[in-house]
């Protein structure tokens, strides 16, 4: 009997339910169990080399480019300090279900060597994995906490068998329904440190992990707001050679879908178009989530077409410009405004004190708290005559929550200029 013929039959369903649910908390038992052993082992192996004063392996996974910015503080910190050997592994990110899906070689290892990084390439010629176990990694470091999206060689369940496995999330977690997403049970059950974002999301993961946070041998600190960091460090980037009075980015959210999207792409995506021709002086940069139009070509709610001919309009116009480049620090410093959908970055671009008309959608988000002191920060916007109000207010220096942004700031991120210091710290804690 299926499932479907089987809820029809209420009298059987709701056992099954209750019996699987039974099933599944105990092989999650079992398993979280295993996962402590291993990490508590690796925990006393670390704690020796601490105590003799060995330099510490850390190795980086980067398979997320746009993430990166949650790791290279600490990376750098750790290049200067003798105590830790960083290694960088970059691992393709066309990878689903353990599968890499296409043969066009490692995109991040290329970036990374580009960059002028010294890292090593996770997928050899032959098309098998590199072996970490050959690092000796004490530590390793994921800012994506997703093992689906991982060779099976690459996955947490693996590689705590050998290793202390620490996340900095590769974006914030503004709502309870991301929480529910990113802070997940297959993966974090294997982490030994996590930096959440701020207190409350600290709360949160010790909720979820009484076990291990009760035996002391699962950590969390509240460190993890790295992306705030690196951007208040690339603030001197800022470089206004530009013929245009203003710089309007505009970052539209990867999905429609009510569930996890929101995005305002079609809602608002001719009202950018149109005041870009209103306003010629004012230069409109466009710059989606990294799998907007893959995931709208995949959908159906974009052609091939539509997709080439949005990206054509985009290039042939003198003040429009599609941004699909990896970082987005030296854009987030050289532009004015903000219009976004929810999204992981707002507090990064909330911390350079420039404003932000957020875009509220058909998703019911259930707001952490921060999140909603930051959204009452910003100009919040529920149709196109906001948009366009706001946009004109803003390009002419009607900014009037400049201060209500300064006292957010103030408050809510005094210190995290020092969270990458803060983690070397808490690594060598025995």
């Amino acid at each position: 009997m299926n499932k479907e013929k089987l809820k029809k039959i209420k009298l059987l369903y709701y056992p099954y339910k209750a019996v699987k649910r039974i099933i599944t908390g105990i092989i999650y038992y079992v398993q979280y169990t295993i996962s402590l052993f291993f990490i508590s082992k690796n925990k006393k192996r670390v704690d020796k080399k601490i105590d003799n004063n060995e330099v510490l392996n850390v190795v980086f996974v980067v398979q997320y480019i746009p993430g990166w910015n949650k790791l290279e503080p600490i990376y750098s910190k750790m290049q200067k300090d003798q105590r830790f050997n960083p290694i960088i592994v970059c691992v393709p990110l066309n990878i689903q279900n353990h599968i890499l899906l296409d043969d066009n070689g490692n995109d991040t290892y290329k970036y990374f060597i580009e960059h002028g990084y010294k890292a090593i390439d996770a997928l050899l010629d032959d098309g098998s994995w590199f072996d970490l176990q050959k690092l000796k990694p004490d530590y390793l470091f994921h800012s994506r906490p997703y093992n689906v999206f991982m060779p099976k060689c690459y996955t947490s369940y693996r590689i705590v068998r050998y290793a202390l496995i620490c996340n900095v999330m590769y974006g914030a977690c503004l709502a309870n329904n991301d929480r529910k997403v990113c802070i997940n049970k297959a993966y974090f059950k294997n982490v030994y440190s996590y930096y959440a974002f701020d207190e409350s999301e600290k709360e949160y993961y010790e909720s979820l992990y009484r076990k291990g946070i009760k035996k002391r041998i699962q950590r969390c600190f509240p460190f993890g707001a790295i992306g705030l960091e690196q951007l208040l460090g690339t603030k001197n980037n800022i470089s206004r050679n530009t013929r245009f009075k203003k710089t309007v980015l505009w970052t539209p959210r990867w999905s429609t879908d009510s569930h996890v999207g929101g995005s305002n792409f079609f809602n608002y995506k001719d009202t950018i178009l149109q005041l870009a021709t209103n306003n010629l002086d004012i230069l409109f940069i466009i710059r989606p989530h990294p799998l907007m139009f893959s995931n709208f070509l995949k959908t159906g709610e974009m052609t091939e077409e539509e997709v080439t001919e949005f990206k054509l309009y985009c290039h042939n116009s003198d003040n429009v410009v599609l941004d699909e480049s990896k970082s987005y620090s030296d854009t987030f410093w050289n532009s004015n405004l903000l219009i976004t959908d929810f999204s992981g970055i707002v507090p990064e671009y909330f911390i350079t004190g420039k404003p932000i008309i957020y875009c509220h959608s058909n998703v019911n988000f259930e707001y952490t708290d921060t999140t909603n002191h930051l959204i009452h920060c910003c100009y919040e916007a529920f149709d196109s005559n906001d948009i366009e109000r706001y946009v004109h207010e803003l390009i002419n220096q009607e900014d009037t929550m400049l201060q209500k942004r300064i006292e957010f700031i103030e408050s809510f991120f005094p210190t995290v200029q020092n969270n990458s210091a803060n983690i070397l710290e808490s690594l060598l804690l025995e």
